[in-house]
């Protein structure tokens, strides 16, 4: 964790120099899943889908609202009843109801949903499905991120191991030309035999340089995949660990990876959900019903008379039912984009399973090559070893000649890179088995 924290506050402080700092693969990969944006994507995506499904479900229960509203009316003629005879000390004329210019009206609505053809109950469903889906592609991105970071951390470790090789190769061909020049000196070697030393030198300057850009290259992608400063510098602290090469029998594999990849999960749920949205498409044929009441607190209130100008308060309640009859084929539309998607969904969900065995398959046959190749590589550089030992020692005494010792010299960095690229190699393959498996 120390070293962790250390790492952090080198990237994260602008402006300074990058020194190299120990990294494990393990660090790499909680490095590169906190500053991923794609993922950090795929999480908001998942909350958004979490929200969306409280959203739709909201919509099966009782909805409560409030209307306020104000109204000033314009002043008009006092309604008056004028009677034929006129009654002493009262007149003929009678006012009906006063005038009253400012309305008051406040409202309280409740209205809940009885029957929907099962609409609303499959739209929340779907939306949980997706919801779910949503948390499993958000493991997918997480599991695919994992193996790039790996591949890219498992690269510079080949880099470097690359890089050291050729320098072991310079150094070992310019001790070669200082041999070749004393013995021409000696008479023991032509100046052809020298020249084609000196070229050999040239030749391993040119591979040590491409190496270390090759090194430098690796490095930029790795700080590329974990979304830090391009000019971090890294020490390698992991190394391939050769030795555990357990594998299971492919059944086994294919087993887990059908009971594990997140991204089967997320489809069956995604096939679950666009059925529930066909289902809930065709609700829409059937009658929808609802319970809707009100209650009133108004000035003047219209429903008593003769109005007042004071605050009264009513209710009402009211079951309303309602059927579609025609809507120019509308329902049949979404009936029919409902189903399509559905059997999209139920498709994708083979083509993905197919997708999963064959990549259980590559990936164990993979591992399997590698963990072959690990056992190969390592006697050849035993024997390139040995081979150049005794080459170097005959040509001291002039036993071998010149090309020989050339030859040996490549073959023991040729030897060399295929072991490290085959520890590469098995690492990439284990992390990519473990992905394809649902392990990782």
């Amino acid at each position: 964790m120390r070293k962790i924290m250390i790492m952090l506050a080198i990237i994260c402080a602008a402006g300074l120099t990058y020194a190299q700092v120990p990294l494990t693969l393990n660090e790499a990969l909680k490095v590169g899943l906190e500053n991923s944006k794609t993922l950090k994507i795929a999480e908001l995506n998942a909350v958004s889908a979490q929200a969306k499904y409280h959203e739709v479900n909201a919509n099966r229960w009782a909805n409560l609202s409030f209307q306020g509203r104000y109204t000033r009316l314009s002043t008009i003629p006092a309604s008056v009843l004028t009677l034929p005879v006129s009654i002493p000390g009262v007149g003929n004329t009678f006012q009906i109801s006063q005038n009253i210019y400012n309305d008051y009206d406040l409202q309280l609505s409740l209205q809940q949903p009885v029957f929907t053809g099962f609409q609303l109950e499959n739209a929340s469903k779907a939306a949980r499905d997706n919801a779910e889906a949503a948390t499993y592609d958000t493991r997918t991105d997480k599991s695919n991120l994992k193996v790039q970071i790996a591949t890219a951390y498992w690269s510079v470790y080949n880099a470097l191991e690359a890089a050291k090789f050729m320098q072991d190769n310079l150094d070992r061909t310019k001790s070669h030309y200082q041999q070749a020049e004393n013995m021409l000196a000696q008479g023991m070697l032509t100046q052809s035999d020298v020249l084609s030393v000196k070229v050999q030198v040239s030749n391993s300057e040119l591979m040590l340089l491409n190496a270390q850009n090759n090194f430098r290259l690796a490095e930029v992608a790795l700080n590329n995949v974990l979304g830090v400063p391009l000019n971090t510098e890294y020490t390698i602290a992991s190394v391939p660990q050769a030795g555990d090469t357990t594998l299971p029998a492919i059944s086994d594999l294919l087993k887990d990876a059908l009971e594990n990849r997140s991204e089967l999960h997320s489809l069956k749920l995604k096939v679950q959900a666009a059925g529930a949205a066909a289902a809930a498409a065709w609700g829409a044929y059937l009658p929808q019903i609802s319970l809707v009441g009100n209650f009133y607190y108004q000035r003047p209130n219209q429903r008593i008379f003769p109005s007042q100008d004071v605050f009264r308060n009513t209710w009402d309640a009211s079951v309303v039912v309602s059927l579609p009859i025609w809507n120019w084929g509308q329902t049949q539309s979404k009936v029919d984009e409902a189903k399509a998607q559905s059997e999209q969904a139920r498709l994708a969900e083979q083509q993905t399973a197919d997708a999963v065995y064959l990549d259980v398959t590559q990936s164990y046959l993979n591992f399997k090559q590698a963990k072959d190749r690990i056992r190969v590589a390592e006697t050849t550089v035993k024997d390139a070893e040995e081979s150049y030992r005794i080459s170097e020692q005959k040509f001291k005494v002039g036993l071998v000649t010149n090309t020989d010792l050339i030859d040996a010299e490549v073959a023991l960095l040729q030897s060399k890179l295929n072991y490290s690229q085959a520890l590469t190699d098995l690492e990439i393959a284990r992390v990519s088995l473990e992905k394809a498996t649902g392990r990782l």
